[in-house]
């Protein structure tokens, strides 16, 4: 075939790729490719091939996407371009695949896929704006490429535990500036930071996020991991048990267990150290998860005749030091309970669609708010007239606790 014919049947193929033949149309092409007889002129839809090849491609497929990926980079294409960051959008859908499948328990090498190396060549010189942009469904923000991006890059580095480059670190400080409502690149910022041992600039990123997303329970997880449990157990434990009563499913928070449970058996605490290893093990086994390492390493400092025994009383002791970490730098209004908003009777629900009590506090100036005090541990039956400290940020009570 010559050149000529070569590049008509690449062009057509680009067209039935569109239509839905990409997978077919890729397998009849690639060959030409590798044995290097594809002119240049046809890199360009050959790339667009290889992009809708890959969007047509089943989850499942990794390393056939992998191998798609890796032809893509050795293309003569121009960049930056809408293509190139097509090709980077799947690249990201394939990291996801790639962790859901080794998540699943399946111990092929071949699928796993680096986002962090394939992202180092496909350059982040090539980002475009449009990359940066923000789209919206249903009138709610969805998360720009880069922000998806820099997530699962900043996952990876963490289960690597490799630090990034310099230009990666300038990259994600960048955005950080650039999404200021973004909690969780405040998250994942800190995260590189927790990495590098500097965690004083890790906790400040992660009050600031928490100040944004008070109920988000990893936000909490992470910042307990920048206190030292062996300096400071006592606030180590209370933001942990913050993560703990922070809305989002149990079975997500049985790694927040452990590590309770391992420094109260730093501590001596074996009773209530055991009590949370025996939730630990309820949630891994009822999810079909292989109970970590570090359980075996706690339980077995546990002495055999300890009878387990909850630890809620210990956390209600140390719980306060979790706000004071991160709402202490905020004014406190005192304010004074004005009305009681029972729960309507003829609603039903549970979680988050539970109907609760409500209470309309009012300050000095007369200005109203609402509060649910059970979200801060506050009796719901507490009188009119009840005086509350609050504390509030961004026109969101963060805290709240009765005034003595």
């Amino acid at each position: 075939m010559n050149d000529s014919d070569l590049i008509k049947m690449i062009s057509d193929g680009f067209e039935s790729a569109k239509a839905g033949n990409a997978v077919k149309v890729y397998n009849h092409v690639a060959p030409f490719h590798d044995n290097g007889s594809m002119p240049v002129k046809s890199h360009y839809p050959f790339g667009w091939i290889i992009y809708y090849a890959l969007h047509q491609s089943h989850d499942g497929n990794i390393d056939i996407r992998k191998r798609m990926l890796a032809r893509y980079l050795k293309l003569q294409v121009k960049v930056p371009h809408k293509l190139h960051s097509m090709i980077l959008t799947e690249a990201i859908h394939l990291y996801k695949d790639s962790k859901d499948a080794v998540y699943n328990n399946k111990s092929d090498k071949s699928v796993r896929f680096s986002i962090v190396n394939f992202f180092k060549l496909w350059n982040q010189d090539n980002l475009r704006p449009g990359d940066w942009n923000r789209k919206s469904f249903d009138d709610k923000p969805l998360s720009s490429t880069v922000e998806k991006l820099l997530t699962l890059c900043v996952d990876e580095l963490e289960e690597t535990r490799i630090l990034p480059s310099p230009d990666f670190i300038a990259l994600i400080d960048n955005a950080v500036i650039r999404y200021p409502d973004s909690f969780n690149l405040m998250s994942q910022r800190a995260a590189l930071h927790i990495l590098a041992n500097e965690t004083a600039k890790a906790a400040e990123l992660l009050r600031k996020a928490l100040l944004l997303a008070p109920g988000k329970f990893y936000l909490w997880s992470k910042l307990a991991a920048t206190v030292s449990p062996t300096d400071n157990p006592h606030l180590h434990v209370a933001i942990l048990y913050r993560a703990l009563n922070a809305p989002g499913p149990e079975q997500f928070k049985g790694k927040i267990r452990l590590s309770i449970a391992e420094t109260l058996a730093s501590r001596g605490a074996f009773p209530q150290s055991l009590w949370e290893l025996q939730q630990v093990k309820s949630i891994y086994e009822s999810n079909g998860w292989h109970l970590p390492a570090k359980y075996n390493a706690v339980m077995q400092r546990i002495p055999n005749d300890t009878i387990a025994d909850n630890p809620e009383h210990i956390y209600r002791k140390v719980a306060h030091l979790a706000d004071e970490e991160v709402y202490s730098g905020l004014p406190t209004v005192v304010m004074t309970k004005t009305y009681h908003k029972k729960p309507d009777p003829t609603k039903t629900g549970s979680g988050f669609n539970k109907p609760v009590t409500a209470w309309r506090l009012t300050d000095s100036n007369g200005n109203n708010l609402w509060i649910q005090p059970h979200r801060f541990r506050i009796n719901p039956d507490l009188p009119t007239g009840t005086r509350v400290n609050v504390s509030i940020f961004s026109g969101k009570v963060v805290k709240a606790e009765i005034s003595d």
